[in-house]
């Protein structure tokens, strides 16, 4: 199959996380050596072959691919009847615009489980859904009891504000606990943020998030469950902007909420994340009013630069987000490049606090609960 890392969303945990995330549940829930336990996609089997090496063996295996398995199968046709005590694996992540991605719910409807078995209406009604929630839902179904886990690795976009509500309510719906952690360290040989989900009901943890962050030292934030489906939880950022308050004047206080309509051509142009910074202060042969916020949207070097430019004559590429001004502002130029320098002088700010997909980007609430100190 070509693309495969696409289409399965194949990427493979080391093992020295893989050690270090086993080690992580266990310390929160310990199980006896005794208990269930399934890898829903065990891919090079570096979760089972530490599990056994931890005195776990009563493990069962799926995996799709026949390159990893004599016996290929497809943990979406995995019988329901099968139950655990512990589901523990990294899941698929799939390109959610790639046309032959592994998983559509309909794909699934005329089978002998049928998807209608862990997939609500809604879902079932949509033409596919990310590979990695429908393992969530599944893997729910399979637990034997109230005592049981799910211990994902997960791409740390699940946990994004407001995004995946019908799986975190059903995740909130079966735990209690939920536990979320995340280092500094590279996971796979891709450069993707994720992190390790740990979906249980444990007494003293009792209707709580955990974020759990290391980057050579140990910070826990301690959350109320239902914060799951209204804040954003990657712990990098939100301990971040916790340590880091915003203190001042809301962007917002400044920028109007109207559309802008400006010049964009990916290969046409003369604005870009390399040569924004130029363009810091307003022509004195122009009008001031012509003037306004570009703010690099995504890149791990350059998201959060900031220059002003001219609406009427400028061309920018597709990285960026346009602000304009309220027009009570307007005409003020001096207002207009404080506030660019200012947001310069903090892209360190949108760095350290947002970190999403394979390159850090930001939301428009982002800058815009950007404070700016006068």
């Amino acid at each position: 199959m070509d693309n495969k890392k696409f289409v399965l969303g194949q990427y493979f945990t080391k093992k020295d996380i893989v050690e270090l995330v086993i080690d992580l549940l266990l310390t929160y829930k310990p199980y006896k050596n005794n208990i269930r336990i399934l890898e829903p996609s065990f891919g090079t089997g570096n979760f089972i072959h530490i599990l056994n090496n931890k005195g776990y063996t009563n493990i069962k295996g799926c995996e799709i691919d026949p390159e990893f398995s004599k016996e290929p199968c497809d943990f979406f046709l995995y019988s329901l009847k099968e139950k655990f005590d512990l589901i523990i694996g990294n899941p698929p992540f799939t390109k959610y615009n790639v046309k032959e991605s592994y998983y559509y719910p309909k794909k699934y409807l005329n089978c002998q489980l049928n998807a209608s078995e862990y997939l609500n209406k809604t879902l079932l009604n949509k033409n596919k859904i990310q590979i990695e929630s429908a393992f969530i839902l599944k893997a729910i179904k399979h637990l034997k009891d109230k005592n049981s886990s799910v211990g994902f690795v997960l791409p740390i976009s699940f946990f994004i504000a407001k995004k995946n509500r019908e799986i975190k309510r059903a995740i909130m719906d079966t735990f209690n606990t939920i536990i979320i952690y995340q280092n500094d360290r590279r996971w796979f040989d891709e450069p993707i943020p994720c992190c390790f989900a740990i979906f249980t009901n444990i007494e003293k943890y009792s209707n709580k998030i955990i974020l759990l962050y290391e980057d050579g030292g140990n910070v826990e934030e301690r959350l109320d469950k239902k914060d799951l489906v209204t804040e954003e939880l990657i712990p990098k950022s939100f301990l971040y902007k916790k340590k880091n308050p915003q203190i001042g004047i809301p962007l917002s206080t400044y920028i109007s909420e109207k559309k802008v309509t400006y010049k964009k051509d990916f290969n046409k142009n003369n604005v870009s994340g390399a040569n924004i910074l130029e363009r810091k202060k307003i022509s004195e042969d122009k009008l001031v009013s012509d003037y306004v916020l570009a703010i690099v949207r995504v890149g791990n070097g350059s998201v959060g630069k900031t220059g002003l430019i001219n609406i009427k004559e400028d061309i920018l590429n597709d990285m960026f987000y346009v602000l304009a001004f309220k027009d009570e502002f307007n005409n003020d130029k001096k207002l207009k490049e404080e506030v660019c320098a200012y947001i310069n002088q903090n892209q360190e700010y949108f760095r350290n606090s947002t970190i999403r997909v394979g390159s850090k980007s930001i939301k428009k609430t982002d800058i815009l609960n950007f404070c700016i100190k006068k």
